[in-house]
C-alpha cells in the first residue's frame, strides 16, 4: 500500500493533467473520481493522459514499473450523481475538513425494480427531512464498469464513533417502526447489499489550486 500511494503522489507530482478526488476503504480499495460533463469527455481525458505520458517519457515508464506488485486489479466506469435521491440536512453539522470518515452502501437492485427502489429512497429523503436527521448522504448510480443495476450512497462523519452515535440518534428520530418499514421496502428491491467504510484521501487527490 505504501508503494502504491507513493506512486499516486508521484503521478500528481509529474503533473497528471486531469483533476481527481481520492478515497480509501479499510479493506485496501481505492476510488479515484474524475469529473466529466458527458461521455464525450472520456475521449478528452484519455487523449490528455496519453499526451501527458508521452511528455514525461521515461518518468512515466518508471512510474508504471513502480506499481508492479501493488495492485490486484482495477476497474474503470462511469457513475452519475442523483441529487433527488440524496439528502442534505438544513443545517449540516460538519465542515468539509471535519468529514474524516465515510460509510458507503452498495445496493444491487433487482433487474426491473429500479423505479421501485428510487421511490423508496425518496421516502427515506422525505422522512429524513421531516424529522431533521443529522446525517446526510449522496446517492449515485453506476452506469458502466460493473454489474448493474447498482446504486450506492456515501455518508460522512468525524469518525466511526461519531457516525454510529449520530446514526443511532437518527434512528430514534425517525422511530423504530418507520425505520423497519422503510428498511423492509428497501430490501424487497435488492439482490444484495454491501457496505464499506473508509475516508477521504486529500493527500492522494489531484485538486487544481484554481
Amino acid at each position: 500500500m505504501a508503494r502504491f500511494e507513493a506512486a499516486v503522489k508521484k503521478e500528481i507530482e509529474l503533473g497528471y493533467p486531469s483533476p481527481f478526488e481520492s478515497y480509501g476503504t479499510y479493506d485496501g480499495t481505492y476510488y479515484f473520481l474524475e469529473p466529466i460533463e458527458n461521455y464525450a469527455a472520456i475521449d478528452a481525458l484519455n487523449a490528455a493522459e496519453s499526451e501527458w505520458a508521452t511528455k514525461v517519457g521515461e518518468e512515466y515508464k518508471k512510474l508504471m514499473k513502480s506499481l508492479e506488485g501493488t495492485i490486484d486489479f482495477y476497474r474503470s466506469g462511469v457513475v452519475r450523481f442523483l441529487p433527488d435521491l440524496s439528502y442534505v440536512p438544513k443545517k449540516p453539522r460538519l465542515k468539509p475538513d471535519e468529514q474524516k470518515f465515510i460509510s458507503w452502501g452498495f445496493a444491487y437492485v433487482e433487474f426491473g425494480k429500479e423505479k421501485e427502489f428510487a421511490g423508496v429512497l425518496k421516502q427515506w429523503v422525505e422522512t429524513s427531512r421531516e424529522k431533521s436527521t443529522a446525517i446526510g448522504w449522496n446517492t449515485f448510480v453506476v452506469e458502466s464498469g460493473t454489474e448493474r443495476p447498482l446504486y450506492f450512497w456515501a455518508e460522512s462523519a468525524k469518525s466511526a464513533v461519531d457516525y454510529f452515535t449520530e446514526s443511532e440518534k437518527d434512528v430514534k428520530k425517525i422511530g423504530p417502526d418507520k425505520n423497519a418499514e422503510l428498511g423492509a421496502k428497501t430490501m424487497a428491491t435488492l439482490r444484495r447489499i454491501e457496505s464499506k467504510t473508509g475516508r477521504p484521501r486529500p493527500d492522494l487527490s489531484n485538486v487544481p489550486k484554481k
